[in-house]
């Protein structure tokens, strides 16, 4: 005969208790982990001294492998990041999101990916119209232009200024935009303008150590370019005609301009073409724009608009917002051009470094002075939380005692004069039983956080995670320095002492690369 067994249900009270109790368990299991990674608790491996080994052996060997931890599948990322406007300054915003774009371009490759990084140059719109009607009120010759981009923002400024007070002057700046996009006027200025554009705009990305893959330009896709686009969308009904003969596109219930009413494109127009080219020219996972918060409104109409007819496009797209630098200026007052910045970081860091008793004379060249000043702006950057506006000040920001680039350069300089000048070569094994004391077992403990470290900075393109980390990696590493010779110690001890300051370096230059900062080897 079988016997069935009834089994009474818990309580409910009891059930609820339960899953409480595992949330609140999960929780204090991420709590743990974050508090790892940021030092504030130290993982127990010293319950005897084979774990101990065991740890600093796998620590050790794990990055001189120099392999990311990553199984996942390479991914199609483009990124659109810098994106200056021609003829116009390249400002703050612009600086922001090129070191921004370049660390996630960078953080992107490090997991292997494959990234196309686009600068998406503003030549279009009708403040180009106001360019070009300066340029011909005035009577401007291009070819006979010193300094073209500086003269030519001059015009523009004193356009915009006119504009504002007579009306006659922004109509035709319109008119004169319109014919441009509809093809009634040469564009041989335009392409002038263009060329000595992109010419000062390379040599100051070859300052900040940055390259393209490509220069797209918003001309790309004007009116002629796109009818085919606009003909499509109005047949669908996506976009309509309103009573003024404006092209309107619906957003959550929102009407939005879409074409102008004498056909002129606007940036919404021409974001929604370059989407979509995009996507059939790269096939991508990812399309990411690196553009300010006040954008936001923006790339939303963006991609709801394609969504409504090509949801898969849309998929991998993403908004990746950033605060905005406030106070950048330089000696001469408000900086307009990015020159201006990085010309007065070399200098401010060329009168510091002359008055520090630890620089090697020979060593301050011009290019090292660039290199350190642009460290500086950059890792001080990078140090904000990406979303949040932030006051510059050069002190801070040059500051070789305190958080700075300025300080993890003159680390990485160090480990480096260390691996040359101790009179011991690095071992290519690590003898984990020659590195017991306590300051080596910390910095191994350090050491062991950057994949996890990296990881989170990577999911949440917070560079500031990894630039938070690497200070505290200095820290230790300081330490270690003071409390381990590598000189004057047996030859076995000196060289697996010197292996873990090797490694210490391998983390510092990589994690440097990744910021977008070139690791310097003397300064």
């Amino acid at each position: 005969m079988n016997t069935v067994i009834k089994v009474k249900r818990a309580p409910l009270c009891f059930e609820l208790n339960m899953r409480y109790t595992l949330n609140f368990r999960c929780k204090q299991i991420v709590r743990y982990s974050q508090k790892l990674d940021t030092g504030q608790i130290q993982p127990d491996i010293s319950n005897s001294s084979k774990n101990t080994e065991k740890f600093v052996h796998s620590v050790i060997s794990n990055i001189l492998k120099r392999k990311p931890n990553t199984n996942l599948t390479p991914k199609k990322i483009v990124i659109d990041f810098s994106s200056p406007n021609i003829a116009k300054p390249f400002h703050a915003g612009h600086l922001r999101s090129t070191i921004i774009g370049n660390f996630i371009a960078n953080i992107h490759k490090y997991y292997k990916d494959y990234v196309f990084k686009i600068n998406y140059l503003g030549d279009w719109g009708t403040q180009f119209g106001l360019l070009q009607y300066g340029l011909k009120a005035q009577n401007v010759n291009m070819n006979e232009l010193q300094k073209p981009i500086k003269q030519l923002y001059d015009i523009y400024v004193n356009m915009n200024k006119l504009a504002e007070t007579d009306e006659n002057v922004q109509n035709e700046a319109r008119k004169y935009f319109s014919d441009i996009e509809q093809g009634k006027i040469s564009l041989e200025n335009w392409k002038k303008i263009r060329n000595v554009t992109v010419h000062e705009l390379e040599n100051v990305y070859q300052r900040l150590g940055i390259t393209f893959d490509a220069f797209h330009w918003e001309s790309d896709y004007n009116g002629i370019a796109i009818r085919d686009l606009m003909d499509y969308l109005q047949k669908h009904n996506i976009i309509s005609n309103d009573e003024t003969g404006k092209k309107i596109a619906t957003i959550n219930n929102k009407k939005i301009t879409f074409l102008k009413s004498d056909n002129s494109t606007l940036y919404l127009t021409r974001d929604v073409a370059a989407l979509l080219d995009r996507h059939k020219k790269y096939d991508f996972d990812k399309m990411l724009y690196i553009v300010d918060n006040s954008q936001a409104d923006h790339f939303s109409s963006v991609f709801e608009i394609v969504k409504q007819f090509n949801k898969k496009c849309t998929e991998g797209c993403e908004h990746i917002k950033f605060g905005r630098i406030k106070g950048m200026s330089t000696r001469k007052g408000n900086a307009v051009f990015l020159n201006d910045i990085l010309d007065e970081a070399k200098q401010k860091m060329y009168e510091k470094q002359m008055q520090s008793k630890n620089t090697r004379q020979s060593a301050m060249n011009e290019e090292t002075c660039d290199i350190l000043g642009t460290t500086a702006v950059v890792i001080n950057d990078l140090k904000q939380r990406r979303q949040r506006d932030y006051e510059f000040n050069w002190d801070r920001a040059l500051q070789s005692e305190g958080d700075s680039g300025i300080k993890l350069q003159y680390l990485h300089c160090r480990l480096r004069s260390l691996e040359k000048n101790c009179g011991v070569s690095i071992p290519e094994f690590c003898s984990p039983a020659l590195l017991t004391e306590d300051i080596i077992v910390d910095v191994v403990n350090e050491l062991s956080k950057f994949e996890n470290v990296l990881q989170r900075s990577f999911e949440a393109y917070e560079a500031c995670i990894l630039v938070s980390y690497l200070f505290r990696l200095a820290k230790c590493i300081n330490k270690m320095f003071k409390e381990m010779k590598v000189k004057n110690v047996d030859q076995s001890t000196a060289e697996q002492r010197l292996l873990v300051f090797h490694a210490a370096r391998i983390v510092v230059k990589t994690s440097l690369e990744i910021l977008g900062v070139r690791p310097l080897d003397e300064m």
